[in-house]
């Protein structure tokens, strides 16, 4: 009688916390939702992204900027600093050089240190503008809200053995400029890159399965995503889609993959680089599930 009511107890202990752990999952992920609407409304011309300025797209260099001063200044919010890399870069012919600018373009990107000495760095980046005239909610504001609040969680962390560098891509939408400028800028600089994830489109999820897909990871990160999927009950299907930014870092030799909706498994926004890609099309929900996926695959990443 005594061992039946202990296993009686250990069965309602066990319920208890497996309760408790999903509250604390659906406290969290109603955390991003909400700082995410924030984030895609004002990048997306659903609210106003300054007193002055609502956005109608961030293709033109002003749109650009006035993306980078709110993004910089919510970077500054969550007690991290803001940094700019600007750049010009040659036509892919460069005889076109001679008849069109080069491309001119910024960066944005911020560190959120190790907490122990450390050179190794993990990067997580989504491309911050669209095609012309386009809201782009989904393409990419949903990515770049992803990243920053994956930013803002890991920054509370009280251990971090490597650094998280976070950057918002200029120019995805043309030939991929703007990370292969970033590339550029950190083979000049002493960085010892462990890990490369870029993000592109993860707000549509019509049939409502959570599901992502992982574009050429290397077998240790796709191993690390499944793992950190299964007790969230989100498949993680693995693909050979090469064109985003992560293209730009493993053409340099970096190990680098993508993230993104079900491109392959055609469950995936019709609305991309049209002015239907809208706020309200994005499925909030699924960001936030997705969001929460990348945060324990970056925990993982920057204490191990």
């Amino acid at each position: 009688m005594k061992r039946q009511s202990i296993g009686i107890l250990a069965i309602l202990l066990f319920g208890f916390f497996n309760l408790a752990a999903q509250d604390s999952l659906l406290v969290v992920q109603n955390s991003f939702k909400e700082e995410q609407k924030i984030l895609v409304g004002a990048l997306s011309g659903a609210t106003k992204i300054d007193a002055d300025h609502q956005l109608k797209g961030r293709w033109t260099a002003e749109e650009r900027a006035l993306t980078r001063t709110y993004l910089s200044k919510w970077i500054d919010q969550i007690g991290l600093k803001a940094e700019e890399q600007p750049y010009n870069m040659p036509n892919l012919n460069p005889l076109l050089d001679i008849l069109i600018d080069p491309y001119e373009g910024t960066n944005l990107y911020t560190i959120v240190p190790a907490t122990v000495s450390s050179d190794e760095y993990i990067i997580l980046g989504a491309h911050y503008d669209t095609d012309r005239d386009c809201p782009g909610a989904n393409d990419n504001a949903s990515a770049v809200a992803l990243i920053a609040s994956v930013a803002k969680r890991i920054n509370t962390l009280k251990i971090r053995t490597k650094n998280l560098l976070i950057v918002f891509f200029d120019q995805e939408e043309e030939e991929l400029v703007g990370s292969k400028a970033f590339v550029r800028f950190l083979k000049s600089k002493p960085f010892n890159i462990n890990t490369v994830l870029t993000v592109d489109q993860m707000g549509w999820d019509m049939d409502g399965d959570r599901n992502v897909e992982l574009e050429l990871p290397t077998p240790q990160l796709e191993a690390l995503f499944k793992k950190m999927a299964i007790p969230l009950g989100i498949n993680v299907y693995s693909t050979k889609v090469d064109a985003t930014d992560h293209y730009s870092f493993r053409e340099a030799g970096y190990v680098a993959a993508g993230l993104t909706e079900e491109f392959v498994h055609q469950d995936t926004s019709p609305y991309k680089d049209t002015p239907k890609d809208t706020y309200d099309t994005l499925n909030f929900e699924y960001l936030a599930s997705s969001t929460y996926l990348v945060y324990t695959v970056m925990e993982a990443l920057v204490t191990k």
